[in-house]
């Protein structure tokens, strides 16, 4: 606290009392309210934000001398959760397209890229082949084993869709010199913003110049139970369009398996296999479209 008393007196505020609140201060102060965190200065992300004409942050009171972050207290309205998600998406789309920048390409970062997913992918691919044999060989199947069985051919679907399109996205990204990057906040949840008369993006501890599909990424996977693939799309370009080589890189991610794990219980593994199969429902969806379109054109 002895750096937040520095501080303090250094812009002459008068602490009248404070509230801790998870991992901040609330500040209550001669100049209002402000909020305070130690170990998270983000000056440097809000200035360059700044001259990117993002505004969308709370009012920054401290500079990057101090090891800590004092910022304005943001007095909160109450917002329906469908609409706080939808402002967060349309919110990383302006971030994105405001910070947007087109960055040579570094051919060993994108062979890395397209070698660890091959890696990944093979591997999984081994892994459900061997566990799918294993559990053909039981004379009675779990309710987990059968239901994730019995839905088998979508994780091969999935498998050979990531196998083969990989390949024509790397095979694309090599014919271009650069490609797209932008400020990513890298930490895109219901909780980060805030929604007044204006809306703000907080803890920007996490973030930096990458490219803006690694916050779509999260953003969707985070919420696809309550969130249509497509109208999460639309309403992000409204902002931000999403060019072909992107929407491939995203629907590769976005089809890439992670390990299904029994354990003893079986209620629950029926209840987190059965949550996955609705996520991976929607993914194939969008694969299928996406062939058709590829056939039109």
């Amino acid at each position: 606290m002895n750096n937040l008393k520095k501080i303090l007196e250094e812009y002459d505020i008068k602490l009248n009392s404070f509230k801790a609140l998870g991992k901040v201060t609330i500040l209550d102060t001669n100049k209002g309210k402000l909020v305070f965190k130690e170990n998270s200065n983000n000056y440097d992300i809000y200035e360059y934000l700044k001259t990117r004409d993002f505004k969308y942050f709370p009012r920054t009171v401290n500079t990057k001398n101090s090891k800590l972050e004092l910022v304005e207290y943001i007095e909160e309205k109450e917002v329906p959760d469908e609409q706080r998600l939808n402002d967060l998406i349309h919110l990383s789309g302006i971030l994105h397209r405001q910070t947007s920048f087109n960055k040579e390409i570094d051919m060993d970062e994108i062979k890395k890229i397209y070698e660890d997913i091959v890696k990944k992918n093979n591997y999984l691919r081994s892994y459900y082949e061997d566990l799918n044999n294993y559990i053909d060989t039981k004379v009675f199947m779990s309710p987990s084993e059968y239901l994730l069985v019995s839905n088998i051919d979508i994780i091969y679907y999935l498998l050979d869709f990531v196998h083969i399109e990989i390949d024509n996205w790397y095979k694309e990204v090599k014919e271009h010199k650069t490609i797209r990057y932008s400020m990513i906040h890298n930490n895109l949840d219901l909780s980060h913003i805030l929604e007044s008369d204006n809306k703000y993006l907080i803890s920007w501890s996490k973030s930096r110049l990458d490219m803006p599909i690694i916050d779509m990424l999260k953003l969707y996977q985070d919420n696809y139970y309550d969130l249509n693939l497509e109208d999460f799309l639309r309403e992000y370009e409204r902002e931000n369009r999403i060019n072909n080589n992107e929407y491939l890189f995203f629907l590769i991610n976005l089809a890439m398996l992670k390990k299904i794990e029994f354990s003893k219980n079986t209620y629950q593994d029926c209840y987190n296999i059965n949550n996955y199969l609705v996520y991976l429902r929607k993914i194939v969806s969008m694969v299928q479209k996406y062939g058709e379109n590829l056939k039109k054109v």
